[in-house]
């Protein structure tokens, strides 16, 4: 359980949890008032934060735990994240009145098609790894 669940990745995700929670805010505000440059501006600085938060503890949890999983559990811990606040913010009815959560299904089964491809691509990465670390590396 330890190479699945690290303090940095459970840290990385409730960093995904506040910052998704503050873009929706400011999206919905954004759309109910049709400011399209909030909107842009709102998903530009989304991603660029999500970045550095990958970025971040993405490194840290490398050099505590090196695991040649190329991303993937923070990949599956965003997709979990930002879809779940982004489905309760229609269920607590906190969208705007311009917003239709199918757009938030759409969203979900896009990306759920690339984690699907990241999953393929992490299962093939193990298979060139000893106990998921690279072995290039290992011996050195």
């Amino acid at each position: 359980m330890k190479t699945l669940l690290t303090k940095n990745l459970l840290t990385f995700t409730w960093v995904t949890l506040l910052l998704t929670i503050i873009f929706r805010a400011g999206l919905s505000t954004a759309i109910t008032n049709k400011m399209t440059i909030a909107i842009i501006l709102c998903a530009v600085i989304y991603a660029i934060l999500m970045w550095f938060n990958g970025r971040y503890f993405g490194k840290k949890d490398y050099e505590y735990l090196p695991l040649y999983d190329v991303g993937f559990r923070f990949h599956l811990s965003t997709f979990i994240a930002h879809n779940t606040v982004s489905l309760l913010w229609f269920v607590f009815a906190f969208e705007s009145k311009y917003e239709n959560i199918k757009v938030i299904y759409i969203t979900a089964l896009i990306w759920l098609v690339f984690l699907i491809l990241h999953f393929l691509y992490f299962l093939s990465i193990r298979k060139s790894s000893i106990k998921n670390l690279d072995k290039d590396n290992l011996f050195e």
